[in-house]
């Protein structure tokens, strides 16, 4: 059983660990369904949080109010193992908001002390589902398959169906319901970085957006640099998370010039305008 270790490692070990792959399956996106809660205006109330298979013995709270036009949330969890422990392409965890129509909202990440974590946020929705998923980094715009902890059912709330990605990330194991949590602060910003550009690279961004994965590799230079240097953890990760949003941003572009790639050779062999049975360009894996 592997235990989370404060503390810097050796850059070669964790360059390896960040390379190393794991198990993918091929389908990109799945719907899935869940209850969601009312929020009415005026009242606190307490939304217990159920674990799933991937981590059965987590557990959590969430105290919502309704003010205005936006709903409180303060989000209390326990028993969490950190989400490096899945392996691969996973790194932490977020809380994510699903309206029954709309976008899905990326409330934050949840940071690790220990084997707990809690979190403040808001939305503008009142009727919505909690979701706790892993995650690779913290720019992530649709939940993974690797849903920790849901809102239990509200018996006058709607079911809602979503969207996730199935099948883009690489994992090692698919549950943590027999390892050891970690000790203190857990500190995932570096991998969270190795992970984004490692990301951007399989969408081909090194050919596809040469200039912008040239940003995000010199940017992730920059943070190992500081890494290296045992600066103040702050500086790294304000530098880790810049080179996220850089390594998203290559990773987006590549999508988008593959697409339309894709798109001008299907019209120009006479298979009309090309989307029919297509998918968007968007997505983070």
């Amino acid at each position: 059983m592997r235990q989370v270790k404060q503390g810097f490692m050796k850059p070669f070990a964790l360059m390896a660990l960040l390379l190393a792959g794991g198990t993918t399956v091929l389908s990109r996106d799945a719907v899935r369904e869940t209850p969601a809660i009312a929020v009415h205006p005026g009242i606190m109330e307490r939304i217990q949080l159920r674990s799933t298979d991937r981590l059965p013995d987590a557990s959590g709270e969430a105290r919502v109010e309704r003010k205005g036009g936006t709903t409180e949330i303060e989000i209390s969890l326990g028993s969490l193992r950190p989400a490096s422990l899945f392996g691969g392409d996973y790194n932490m965890y977020v809380l994510w908001a699903v309206p029954p129509a709309g976008p899905v909202e990326n409330l934050g990440e949840l940071q690790l002390e220990g084997d707990r974590s809690r979190l403040r946020a808001t939305t503008g929705a009142a009727v919505f589902a909690l979701l706790v998923t892993a995650e690779p980094h913290f720019l992530v715009s649709v939940p993974s398959a690797f849903v920790v902890l849901k809102n239990k059912s509200d018996p006058h709330g709607p079911m809602i169906r979503y969207q996730l990605r199935e099948g883009i990330y690489n994992f090692e194991r698919s549950s943590l319901a027999d390892v050891k949590g970690a000790k203190g602060r857990v500190h995932t910003d570096v991998k969270q970085a190795f992970t984004a550009v490692r990301l951007a690279q399989r969408a081909g961004a090194a050919h596809l957006a040469p200039e912008a994965w040239g940003e995000a590799q010199r940017a992730l230079d920059r943070t190992l640099a500081l890494w290296r240097s045992r600066v103040d953890r702050t500086e790294i990760a304000a530098q880790a998370r810049e080179t996220v949003r850089l390594a998203l941003a290559a990773q987006h572009l590549a999508e988008v010039r593959a697409f339309q790639g894709t798109r001008v050779e299907v019209e120009g062999s006479g298979g009309g305008n090309g989307e029919a049975g297509g998918r968007g360009p968007r997505g983070e894996k």
